[in-house]
């Protein structure tokens, strides 16, 4: 049976084998890369190069700013090894004569005046400061401990270089970087030998009296330096009087921006470089400001203006963001006009005539029909689109119902094309935000209920200007270079498709038919594609357009919903488009280029064939196979545009619509308005088109047809025949 001691000499080899081992597994044990080096502060930074704020370091809350070793002064290396550990390049991570040393000290004092902690140690209680033990005991074990696995992990410059960038400093600065900035204001690569030493002296006891500086500065400075040292009142008066800190400008116009740079990108840290300029920042601050002085009387309070640069390649460099007039404005100033999402207006009309080209094979010439119409909806009620003027111009073309912005011609290319189709070609751009199904929103889809934020749209046009193609928004460069990008890449339109609503926006003539009577801020010496939307009751009005290098994006509202005094796109947010274009462009005349291969020719604006003689004529440009062929078979001795292919369509009653009869008012004054639309020259052929009501005679139809029909409560039907064919039968309901 073996003895007492010999068990216990087992017992003493295993576990000192155990702890060996549990130190050893200990040792190994990787570190985080952001255990060691902390988080910087997020430090954003303009095109320029200009600093336009800077953010506290997560958690911490201090500010940090990092350099690499090779780049800190050598006077200051030097120094501060000198002052807080001289044998850090010959110990394992603690110093036993130190620790001694300090256990005399403190014996002597009868308290703790000295921990003999090595920069090593430093680091360790910095970079593990969450997770040490408050018991002062066992904090200084772990902190030895931890040391032990710094050196085993990392060599002895990168423990030295992140002690630097890290140390606490006065003035909730971490790392001399960040220290010499905030209190020399000045980069500290160009401090002189006294401000760094002055540094120095603030690591172990940063809140150091004033009364004390001098004497502590000189122990410092006679051990590392021969003679006087210069101006020490400079030096105190700058460690204990530097001047006012702010994160941020108070004249700063870029804080909508980096609120957003902020939240949208929380791991940010570093130098951030971004897009931004700041000089185009404050310059489009003081148009927005300058004419929301003039729109006040408009009940008018707030504009946001987006700018997005159509040269940065397979990406949209953001040049400017203006959130609202003034961010610390009483006026809900921190709300980011540019991110908001807003009732759209007619602002997504290109993009829906895009897809009506691409999928149903429209081009600029296509005849629409600007006539009332009505359309069913889910809720049994009759939607009635109505344009801008309450008027009603006829036939017109693609190029001028887009051109003019008329909503009754938009709502009949949405039914075309179909509203589930544009939801997801929305979605495809990016507008995310709409989260009901198809149905929901409507044939109002076509007018901008679905809601868009100035960046959608701003996006949407410079795909429009790059041919197509939906592109991500660069906000910058993060400390490492990559890329900070927003959004998504797609294919929204064809390239061809891309030239023609470009020309269409382009077209000025067009537009002045549309704002016929006002100054026409939209008119320019040079090329620019431009399109305004204006919401219900004017409580949102936009510009966005494109010269071949910028897109700008307006919008003018007020953030509360209240409406404002007929404040449209074209004048409102109009006036800070022209503004913004013209500061953009400077000299430049651009214009657009048109693609090799491409004709124009004259074509008849009734119809969209090749024009004759007795035709009113106008101008359009096609890609290969696209012209026209056929001349204008049209007679234009009437002011009515006839086509022999038209086909008569009920134009109301809706299909499904009811009609509610008034008890009070006699019967025959409440008849039902039946409209049928036919544009075919009778005259050309035989008379083959009938219409009939609920089966009774069958009248032919020559012509549009207009006219009150008094009828009973109950179901009734309208019905078109094609000879003996029937072509449309439209049911509709009287209570």
């Amino acid at each position: 049976m073996p003895s007492a001691a010999r068990i216990g000499s087992v017992a003493l080899r295993t576990a000192a084998v155990a702890v060996l081992a549990g130190l050893a597994i200990f040792l190994a044990l990787p570190v985080r890369p952001e255990r060691l080096q902390g988080t910087q502060s997020l430090r954003v930074l303009s095109r320029e190069g200009t600093v336009l704020r800077q953010f506290r370091t997560a958690g911490q809350g201090a500010y940090a700013e990092w350099i690499d070793l090779r780049e800190q002064p050598e006077f200051l290396v030097r120094a501060a090894l000198l002052a807080e550990d001289r044998r850090f390049y010959a110990h394992p991570g603690f110093d036993p004569a130190a620790m001694a040393r300090a256990a005399v000290q403190n014996a002597a004092e009868r308290r703790i005046v000295s921990g003999g902690s090595t920069i090593t140690q430093q680091l360790a209680r910095i970079a593990w400061k969450d997770t040490l033990p408050s018991n002062k005991y066992a904090r200084k074990l772990c902190e030895l401990f931890l040391a032990l696995k710094l050196e085993f992990r990392f060599p002895k410059d990168r423990i030295l270089e992140c002690w630097l960038n890290r140390v606490p400093m006065k003035y909730n600065q971490s790392g001399f970087p960040s220290a010499a900035k905030r209190i020399f204001g000045r980069d500290i690569r160009f401090l002189t030998r006294e401000e760094l030493a002055a540094l120095i002296i603030l690591i172990r006891q940063n809140m150091v009296p004033e009364k004390k500086f001098d004497a502590r500065f000189l122990r410092l400075w006679n051990r590392i330096e021969e003679g006087p040292p210069r101006n020490i009142d400079a030096l105190r008066g700058a460690v204990f009087s530097p001047p006012p800190f702010t994160p941020v400008r108070a004249d700063s116009s870029t804080l909508h921006f980096e609120a957003w740079l902020r939240a949208s990108n929380p791991g940010l840290a570093g130098n951030v470089r971004t897009c931004i300029s700041e000089n185009l920042n404050e310059q489009i601050t003081k148009i927005v400001n300058s004419e929301l002085l003039f729109l006040e009387r408009y009940d008018t309070e707030n504009a946001a203006v987006v700018a997005l640069d159509l040269a940065g390649g397979d990406r949209l460099p953001l040049a400017a963001m203006v959130g609202s007039r003034n961010f610390r404005g009483s006026i809900n100033g921190q709300v980011n006009g540019c991110l908001a999402v807003r009732e759209a207006g007619s602002s997504l009309k290109p993009l829906l005539y895009a897809l009506a080209m691409d999928e149903k094979g429209y081009l600029p010439n296509t005849i629409i029909d600007d006539r009332e119409q009505g359309y069913p909806s889910d809720g049994g009620e009759t939607y009635i689109p109505k344009n801008y003027d309450l008027a009603c111009w006829g036939p017109l073309t693609v190029r001028e119902a887009l051109g003019a912005s008329r909503n009754i011609p938009a709502v009949s290319t949405l039914r075309a094309v179909g509203v589930p189709a544009f939801y997801t070609l929305l979605h495809r751009a990016g507008f995310d935000h709409m989260t009901r199904e198809p149905g929901h929103y409507g044939h109002g889809l076509a007018l901008g209920t679905g809601g868009a934020s100035l960046m959608q749209l701003a996006r949407v046009y410079a795909a429009i200007a790059r041919g197509g193609a939906l592109l991500p928004v660069l906000i910058g460069e993060d400390s490492r270079g990559n890329p900070i990008l927003t959004g998504e890449s797609a294919r929204l339109m064809t390239e061809k498709t891309a030239f023609y609503i470009t020309s269409i926006l382009a077209d000025h003539e067009i537009r002045r038919r549309a704002t016929q009577g006002s100054r026409n801020f939209l008119d320019f010496p040079f090329d620019v594609s431009v399109k305004t939307g204006t919401s219900k009751d004017y409580r949102d009005a936009w510009t966005l357009g494109f010269t071949p290098r910028y897109v700008v994006g307006v919008w003018v509202g007020n953030f509360s919903g209240r409406p404002m005094k007929r404040v449209s796109g074209s004048w409102g947010s109009g006036r800070i488009f022209h503004q913004v274009v013209r500061l953009l462009t400077g000299s430049d005349r651009p214009r657009f280029r048109r693609p090799d291969g491409y004709r124009t020719l004259k074509l008849c604006r009734m119809s969209g064939k090749l024009a004759r003689e007795s035709c009113p004529s106008c101008r359009e440009t096609f890609a290969p196979g696209d012209e026209p062929r056929e001349s204008c078979p049209l007679s234009h001795e009437s002011a009515h545009a006839f086509n022999p292919d038209a086909v008569p369509a009920v134009i109301s009653p809706a299909p499904g619509e009811t009609f509610v009869l008034d008890p009070l008012v006699p019967r025959n004054r409440q008849p039902v308005p039946v409209k049928i639309s036919y544009r075919g020259d009778s005259s050309r052929e035989t008379k083959r088109y009938y219409f009939s009501i609920d089966g009774g005679p069958r009248r032919h139809l020559t012509r549009d047809i207009e006219e009150p029909v008094p009828l009973q409560r109950g179901r009734h039907r309208i019905t078109i025949h094609d000879g003996a064919a029937v072509i449309e039968t439209v049911v509709f309901t009287i209570e």
